[in-house]
This record gives structure tokens, sequence and C-alpha cells, in this order.
């Protein structure tokens, strides 16, 4: 099985989230929203870029969001900070399904799309590339340990071969079928795969012969047989060649088109940054391994069921502390902070007894304590702010202190900024009184937990097409 679907095991809810959690960060990046990279700028609004879940591109793994385009992506998020050194930068990732990319970056629901695509001319009818930061891409048939061995692209004539709706395979099928009647053969007989599913769940089906043929690049499937031994390639059956990865845009954000071309140039194939990046997922196998022996299960799993265990207690969906427990710790017992934290909720033994929690010294307690706080902060300090802005401002004053962020409030009101949203609001108070970090601490929890998310919603269901 997928380690990505051993994954939406570890993150299958035993219950559906308090209301009071629903209009949060996972649903607030997606609202429809279209600009250039001016206006988000200006605006103060994170960059949504949308990517597909995969072991390859954008996977998280220990709570960590990691992955080709997730590396990519941040390194221009501090490419651009510095030429942007005035303002808060953030990307926020949005993980969608593949044949959703296209349709999410024209709704406005994501900026950006960071998700190996190839630039062809059906897509370029309707997104804006980016120059490519890989080119020469050559994608070819693949099958498995009972597929007949091709020579030839033609030989797929009359053949089933099963590629997700949405992507260039299926494009570059679609134009090989044509040719193929034309010579008076019988077409490609292309099986549309559930749309939740990824290529590299397409890549192990056909290694363990559920499905007769698909479709991938080269530098994708040589990677995955060491994953899929039985994984077959077949170089000589060139479905299409020569072709440019790139990450696309609206048609009408030529800035944003500008400073993706221009960064693109530091991370295309042959440049110190970009060859590291991609050996690093498609070359080293600590990253292309056997998904069946998925380390991360071990170390979340008893870590998940307590996260579980008291958002359900404390009113919050599990996967917020989760994201908030990544950002204090790294999930690391043994942190501790000059300031006398402790613990994977970095919590300081007098607050914890304040909760009534005597012992933090057991990852049950500490996240307990850490969690009871939380729950204080949002009772005892922003009562009067709205649900979908209360937790934004608890975080904050997990981070900074509750009178610390009172006095932000304050300083929200004297900028003629709206003191109940933090947002665009009185974050930018809270970066004049306090500096970057707390700012920070809360653009990355929401973030963590927006990206968790809609990773979970997605893998859910790829586990129960496959």
């Amino acid at each position: 099985m997928l380690s990505c679907l051993m994954l939406a095991m570890l993150l299958l809810p035993l219950q559906s989230p308090p209301a009071a959690v629903a209009q949060d960060a996972a649903d607030r990046v997606q609202r429809e929203w279209k600009g250039d990279l001016g206006e988000m700028l200006e605006q103060r609004r994170p960059i949504r870029v949308l990517v597909v879940y995969n072991r390859t591109n954008f996977f998280i793994e220990e709570g960590v969001v990691r992955g080709l385009e997730a590396d990519m992506m941040r390194a221009w998020e501090e490419w651009l900070g510095k030429r942007h050194a005035k303002e808060l930068v953030r990307l926020v990732f949005v993980p969608v399904t593949f044949a959703d990319l296209v349709p999410a970056l024209l709704d406005g629901r994501g900026d950006v799309i960071a998700a190996g695509l190839t630039v062809t001319a059906e897509r370029s009818k309707e997104v804006a590339f980016a120059a490519p930061y890989r080119t020469g891409v050559t994608a070819v048939a693949v099958g498995g340990p009972r597929s007949r061995a091709l020579k030839t692209a033609d030989e797929l004539s009359g053949r089933k071969v099963s590629v997700v709706e949405g992507t260039s395979y299926a494009e570059h099928l679609a134009d090989l079928s044509g040719a193929l009647k034309r010579k008076g053969l019988a077409p490609v007989k292309i099986v549309k795969a559930d749309p939740v599913l990824a290529t590299e769940d397409l890549l192990e089906m056909a290694s363990k012969g559920m499905i007769e043929y698909t479709a991938a690049d080269v530098f994708m499937a040589e990677a995955w047989t060491k994953a899929f031994p039985k994984l077959r390639l077949f170089p000589d059956a060139v479905i299409h060649a020569d072709g440019r990865l790139a990450w696309g845009v609206r048609p009408d954000c030529p800035e944003l088109k500008a400073s993706l071309s221009e960064f693109a140039a530091t991370v295309r194939q042959g440049t110190l940054l970009g060859n590291m990046f991609f050996k690093r997922y498609y070359v080293n196998e600590d990253f292309v391994a056997n998904p069946t022996d998925s380390g991360e299960i071990g170390k979340l799993r008893p870590l998940a069921e307590l996260f579980r265990k008291y958002g359900r207690e404390y009113g919050f969906d599990w996967l917020k502390i989760a994201a908030m427990a990544y950002q204090e710790s790294r999930f690391d017992m043994n942190r501790k902070s000059s300031a006398g934290a402790v613990g994977i909720m970095q919590i300081k033994p007098s607050t914890a007894a304040e909760m009534g929690v005597k012992d933090i010294s057991t990852p049950d307690g500490n996240v307990h304590a850490g969690v009871a706080y939380l729950r204080y902060l949002c009772d005892r300090y922003f009562s009067d702010v709205d649900e979908d802005a209360k937790m934004d401002f608890a975080l904050a004053a997990y981070n900074a202190g509750p009178a610390r962020i009172t006095q932000v409030r304050k300083k929200a009101r004297e900028m003629g900024l709206d003191p109940d949203r933090w947002f665009g609001n009185a974050e930018w108070a809270a970066f004049a009184l306090i500096g970057r970090e707390t700012t920070a601490y809360v653009a990355h929890v929401q973030m963590y937990y927006a990206a968790y998310k809609a990773s979970e919603d997605i893998l859910l269901k790829r586990r129960d097409a496959m």
C-alpha cells in the first residue's frame, strides 16, 4: 500500500471537527480572489500555491512539508522576501487533485500552479507559464511484470493505458491515438484513472500488474523503479519528447509570471540549487524508497492520538494542534527553550500548573497542558473576536503572551486597522510592536494546518479509490 495511503489511515479522523473550527485557515485560503503579485503584497495576502499530493513533488512527512515543488516554492518565497524586505511575503500550499489544478487557478482559489506541469498547447490557451525550470523531458510508456514489451509507441495500438485525466500524458496519448487512426491502426484505449490518484500511484499499480500500462516522465519512472523493482520502462515507446516543466499563473498576472521566470533561472536544471533539489527527490533513495517501509507512522501515530484526544476535549481540530506542535518543537519532547518552556507544546511548568496539569514531562501531560492553555487564551482574552479569527489571536498570545497581544490590538486601533481581525490587520500592529516572530508564527501554524487539512481530504479519497 502507498505511503501516502498509510498516512491517510493515520489522518483518518475519529469524529468531525467542531463547528467552531469549520471556518478556518483551510477555508479562508481557498476563498476566491484574483490579483497579481503587487496586489497580493499591497493587500498583505498569502500567495496560494496549488500542488498535487504525491511522494516526490509535495508530501507531508513527520509533519514537515516536503517535495521538489515544495522546496523550490519555499526557495522562491525566500527569494521574494529579500526583494520585498518591508513586506510580509508568505506562501501557503493548497493541495488539490491534478484535474482541479487549472480550474482552481482560474477560479481564484489559488495563484500559482507548482505541480511538475508540462507546458502543452492546450494548457497554454488557459494558463500563462513562467520560463521553464526543466527542459528536454521525455514521457514514455511504463508497464509491469506481465506487460508486453514495446519497441515503439505505435505498439500501444489497441492496448489499455491508464492515466490521470488532465495530465499531459492524457493529452499526448490522445494525439498518439489520432496518429494511429490515420495509419489505419486501432487507437490507444485510454483509461481514465480516478482523479484523486497521482502518477506515482499508477506506477505502483503497474508494478503490481493491476493495470496494463501507464505513462510517466523518464526521470520519474526511473526513480520509482527503486521502490518498485517490477516496474518496466519502455524507453523506445516515447509518448512525448522535449517537454518543458514550468509554473503556471492566470493570464492576467504578468508580475507574478515575471517573478517566477526570473527565479526559475536560479533553480533550472544545471544550476547548483536546481540540481540539489532534483537529486534530493529523484536520486536520493532516502526519499524515493520503499513506501511500505514508512518510518513516519511509528513516530506520528502516538502523537496523533494525543492531538485527537485533547482536540476533542477542548473543541479544536486535531490537525490544528498538530500544526501548532510542529511549529513549536518539531514534535521533539526533549526540546527546551531559554525561557523555560519544555516539550512538544513548549509550555512552562508554571503555566501548565495554572491549567491544572502538574506533570508535563510526558507527551500526554505536555499536549494536555498546551491545548488547555490554548483554550484558556481563546475564552479568557478573545471571546469578543469572531470564531474564524479567534484562533489567530490565541496563537499569537501563545507565542508572545496575552498582555502583549492586548497591546497589539490597541495599537491596531491607533493604526486604523481592525483590532478584531488578525491577517492583514492586527498582524501589522504586531509587526510594528514585536517584529516578525509572532506574525511568522501565526502564519506558519495556519498555513501548515491548511496544508494538513487539504491533504487529509485528498488522501482519504485516494485511499478509497485504491
